[in-house]
């Protein structure tokens, strides 16, 4: 192994220590907006809100369930 393989491994290790810490890079525009939602978005969103129910796991990680019928 040369020393141009063991800085790129070296470059490698440090490059995911500090992506614990800092994340991916931003590629949008730190003062851009983003864009507007439509709405077929925002009727997607409500129809969904009101089909499931949002339930944290015993791991602590949260995922959807449908919610009853009325009818039962």
């Amino acid at each position: 192994m040369g020393f141009a393989d063991r800085f790129d491994a070296l470059n490698n290790h440090v490059t995911l220590f500090f992506l614990r810490f800092v994340g991916p890079p931003s590629v949008g525009s730190p003062d851009g907006r983003g864009r507007a939602v439509t709405d077929q978005e925002r009727a997607r969103e409500t129809e969904m809100r009101q089909t499931f129910d949002r339930v944290t796991g015993p791991d602590g990680r949260p995922y959807l369930v449908e919610r009853q019928s009325p009818e039962g």
